[in-house]
């Protein structure tokens, strides 16, 4: 597929473009002096491939410019004429619309200007965007890509300034890496099906995580849990709320009366003496705590010591003195320590004491319930109880059905994962034997892709570079793109934007070499190809342009007259004059793409 033309519904602001089969050149010419230093001129040469890219089915977007003006561009209608490997001319108009925005024309020759027809001369007229895609695809038949359309080869046949960024990861594949590599692979001539069922596989993994992660939570505890305990909680409940739904089927409570009197008996009877028993001794041991706090004070001092010495004429001064006061010292600071830790064995009973209060008070109650329970003579009040026992009893067991289910399902998850994991190390060795061989075979579209890709940058750098496919411990393809010194070391990583540049373009155009003899794109769009580059540099790439045209491709790049290596018609390295098909420049609105203000 090549592009013939692109034109508008209003030639009079936007004139058509007419693309040579070869090299076709857009170039912008910066006459005005206050501009030269200027690094955006808003001429338009780069908005050409976003037409391109917008008549070939471009999804829509509200940043696009088209859309984000979208009052500015009212009424248009654009054309793109393409020359499908067939043979025959396919136009594509699509206009601004929401609704039945595209028409598609299919002719056995070229039509200049297809706005002129009448819509019943129109082989497919007012198409959802979604069937004129799938529509286009098939007249254009690029069967290399498939099961993928013809959209997803679109990145790297219309580069924009965004998508030099990086040579495999395009601007439009900001998503998933399984978005984007299984396609990659699948054009490098490698297994993609591999690729695709590996990140499915990955998928399922982290499904099945947090599946897990979730059913653990809703069990109420941790994912290995025992499921037969479950079963026999089950069936003691089971056996309770059968007897419950017995008792009050008969009416006869004769045997709750029973269980309700151990109940009394053997439970909170002994509960209540038994905190009683702790209490008395709790109140004991306060008691005794604070007789001792309260003898715990010194009474002598060395100043009333040093008077009663003084009257009875004794001198009670020097070492006596001070070995007293070290003395005192020495029982204070015992003193200290005991009494703290006194406070705090008070502290803490009386704690202990508040809580066995409130237990005491708990345990009376439900005594008193009891009581009650065994002394009423009321069967209705009884029945009422019971039958609230038998709704906790059937509640418990709900609960543990779906505590059982979480489980049981967590079970069958985790048999899952052993089955996914063991798919995802097949998958992982498929990928790895799959590498291999396409590097290892002379004559593999990958190795063949390869050995262009080098030969493009050798050409235009003298210098070589790799591009090579790796398989990294996950199993996901890794592709990278360098160029190389002598002995193999990357050392393009320093080089900047310039050199990746460069390698974007060597990759599109081998990836278009390597599918010559097949039904591919045979054009590329590349935006300011030659910028930054140097003099020399961007003479051979231009030689390097005509050579890959000379093969039958169709490359459409797009420049500033600042940014040549020499003007225009000026010698064999040099871009000929009937080589350009636009050129733009900053003398007024009639010099932009779209004869109107700058937006």
């Amino acid at each position: 597929m090549k592009l013939t033309r692109l034109y508008s519904n209003k030639p009079e602001i936007f004139a058509p473009i007419e693309f040579r089969s070869g090299l076709s050149v857009i170039l912008a010419e910066i006459r005005l002096p206050e501009n030269q230093n200027r690094n955006v001129h808003n001429l338009g040469k780069s908005t050409v491939g976003l037409l391109i890219d917008f008549c070939l089915l471009k999804g829509k977007s509200k940043e696009f410019f088209l859309f984000k003006h979208e009052e500015l561009f009212e009424g248009f209608v654009f054309y793109l004429e393409i020359e499908a490997d067939s043979g025959a001319y396919i136009t594509v108009s699509r206009s601004l619309e929401s609704r039945d925005a595209i028409s598609l024309l299919v002719s056995g020759e070229s039509i200049a200007d297809a706005s002129a027809m009448a819509p019943a001369d129109w082989s497919h007229l007012g198409l959802g965007f979604a069937s004129a895609k799938t529509l286009l695809d098939g007249l254009l038949g690029i069967t290399a890509a498939t099961p993928w359309d013809y959209r997803s080869l679109m990145g790297y046949v219309l580069r924009e300034q965004a998508d030099y960024g990086d040579v495999f990861h395009l601007k439009k594949f900001r998503g998933k890496q399984s978005e984007w590599k299984p396609f990659l692979a699948h054009v490098l001539g490698f297994d993609s099906a591999s690729s695709t069922r590996l990140y499915e596989t990955i998928a399922d993994v982290d499904r099945i995580d947090r599946d897990m992660i979730f059913l653990s939570r809703e069990s109420g505890g941790p994912g290995d849990a025992d499921v037969t305990t479950i079963d026999g909680l089950l069936a003691i409940r089971g056996r309770e709320a059968a007897e419950l739904e017995a008792t009050l089927e008969s009416f006869d409570f004769s045997k709750v009366d029973s269980e309700a009197n151990r109940e009394l008996v053997e439970s909170v009877e002994t509960q209540i003496a038994y905190l009683n028993e702790e209490s008395y001794r709790l109140m004991n041991l306060l008691a005794k705590l604070g007789e001792s706090l309260a003898q715990d004070r010194i009474f002598f001092t060395t100043e009333e010591a040093a008077t009663l010495f003084a009257q009875a004429g004794v001198a009670f001064a020097g070492q006596l003195k001070k070995d007293y006061d070290q003395l005192l010292e020495f029982n204070r600071s015992i003193t200290e320590e005991r009494r703290a830790y006194l406070l705090e064995e008070r502290r803490s009973a009386e704690l202990r004491l508040a809580e066995i209060a409130h237990d005491l008070e708990a345990q009376q109650g439900e005594r008193s319930r009891l009581f009650g329970f065994l002394e009423g003579s009321d069967t209705l009040e009884k029945y009422k109880q019971i039958s609230r026992r038998l709704v906790t009893a059937r509640a418990n067991i709900e609960s543990l059905n779906r505590q059982r289910g979480a489980l049981a399902r967590v079970i069958e998850l985790r048999q899952q994962q052993r089955q996914v994991t063991e798919r995802r190390n097949e998958l992982q060795t498929a990928i790895e034997n799959d590498v291999r061989a396409k590097a290892e075979s002379s004559d593999s579209t990958y190795v063949r892709i390869q050995r262009y890709f080098d030969e493009i940058v050798h050409d235009v750098l003298d210098e070589h570079a790799l591009l090579s496919v790796s398989v990294n411990t996950a199993g996901s393809l890794e592709f990278n793109a360098e160029i190389i010194d002598d002995s193999g070391t990357a050392t393009s990583g320093g080089r900047g934007f310039t050199y990746n540049k460069l390698l974007c373009v060597a990759f599109d155009l081998a990836l278009l070499r390597a599918y010559i003899d097949v039904p591919f794109p045979r054009f590329a769009f590349h935006d300011g190809v030659f910028e930054s580059l140097e003099t020399r540099k961007k003479r051979t790439l231009l030689q390097l342009l005509r050579k890959y045209a000379g093969l039958g491709l169709q490359l459409i790049v797009t420049t500033l007259d600042s940014d040549l290596a020499d003007p225009v018609d000026e010698g064999r390295d040099s871009i000929r004059r009937d080589e350009i098909v636009r050129v733009l420049h900053d003398e007024g609105s009639s010099g932009r793409l779209f004869d109107m203000d700058s937006w």
